[in-house]
Order: structure tokens, then C-alpha cells, then sequence
């Protein structure tokens, strides 16, 4: 990817698979200082958010894609199972029920692109084996926040994260916004696809 020189912020979100669960959203500057952590629920959060941020002009914007829980609901045991098909009326993805991830505010997203701000996806599992911190415990449990929050501590020298433990989506997007950083200084990292019509590095 190619920006425009002059970026001085970092802004990474790490988007939940719907509003029932936070979305992490953290802001870093040019020396790694955390500008703004905070936790955003709904769409509307989300593009709240974005719409009233001062400094979207100066910063390059790492969306982290997240996973369609509806494939968990359990509508798959049913529908895999090997039926004998009696009518031609039978639709193998009725309500969108095989999509692995889920499009929250993907047309949000690219009407940003197109506005000419520096916007791509990442996938956070990937992210964290690229950066040395995968998860040596279950994701997202405590020790594992735990000990992702202490990497970002002492590995990449963050002196101003809280003593407090941060939310697991705070982590997550801290590192999404260290990632945007790498990406604009010309650190390499493949193109591994698109998403409605945004790369994924």
C-alpha cells in the first residue's frame, strides 16, 4: 500500500462479530504513546466514532475482520447432515448461514477508501503470530490478556499502557494500530486478499 507522507497517528479497531460484544478501538502516535483506548458496541458506535474523530486526516486506519458467529448456531448439523433431497427448493446457504465473516460496516469502510483515507483489514489471530505474541493459552482468557498485555509492555516498550488489565478488544486493537504503523513506515507485509473491496494484509 502507498500514503501520503504526514501521518502522525495510528488508529486500530478490532471489530466484534456483532453488538452483543465490545469492539476495541485504540489510537497511538508516532512514539507509541496511547492516545485513546475505548470500547464501542453498535454500527452506529462505530461510525460515530469515525465521523467525529479530528485527526482521521493524519492517521492510517487498521480494521481488524471478524468472524460470523451465525456458522455456530447450530443450523449447520441439521443442514450438513446427508438428507436425501425429495425437492429442488432446498438452499444450501439460506440466510447467509456458511458466511465465515461477517460484513459490519464494510460499506462504512470503503466509502472511507474512497474518501481517500488509508483504511485496510487484518485478521487478529494472523496479526499476533506476525508480531511474536500468539496466544499460549485459550484466546481471550484472562491469562492470556494477561500475558498479551504484558508483551505490549516490555516487547514493544509501551510505557503508557494503565497498570490495570485492558479488555481483550483493547489488546487486540492496540496492536492493530501498532500494525498500521509498520504498514505506513514500509515495513512488508503480503496483500492475502480483499474485503468488500478493502485489502487484507
Amino acid at each position: 500500500m502507498e500514503f501520503q507522507n504526514g501521518k502522525k497517528y495510528y488508529l486500530g479497531l478490532s471489530l466484534a462479530s456483532n453488538l452483543n460484544y465490545d469492539s476495541g478501538v485504540a489510537v497511538l502516535d508516532n512514539d507509541l504513546n496511547v492516545i485513546c483506548l475505548d470500547k464501542l458496541y453498535s454500527d452506529e458506535d462505530i461510525r460515530h466514532f469515525l465521523k467525529n474523530y479530528s485527526s482521521i486526516n493524519e492517521t492510517v486506519l487498521a480494521v481488524s475482520l471478524a468472524q460470523d458467529n451465525t456458522l455456530l448456531a447450530g443450523k449447520w448439523r441439521m443442514m450438513a447432515k446427508g438428507y436425501k433431497q425429495i425437492e429442488n427448493q432446498f438452499d444450501i446457504n439460506a440466510d447467509d448461514w456458511t458466511n465465515r465473516l461477517t460484513p459490519r460496516i464494510s460499506n462504512f469502510l470503503k466509502d472511507l477508501s474512497y474518501e481517500g483515507y488509508p483504511i485496510f483489514r487484518y485478521y487478529n489471530f494472523q496479526l499476533r503470530q506476525a508480531m511474536g505474541v500468539a496466544p499460549n493459552y485459550p484466546e481471550r482468557t484472562s491469562i492470556d490478556c494477561k500475558c498479551l498485555q504484558t508483551a505490549l509492555k516490555h516487547k514493544f516498550s509501551l510505557a503508557t499502557l494503565p497498570e490495570d488489565m485492558l479488555p481483550a478488544s483493547n489488546l487486540e486493537a492496540i496492536l492493530g494500530a501498532m500494525f498500521a504503523k509498520n504498514v505506513y513506515e514500509g515495513k512488508k507485509y503480503k496483500k492475502i486478499g480483499e474485503s468488500k473491496g478493502l485489502d487484507i494484509l
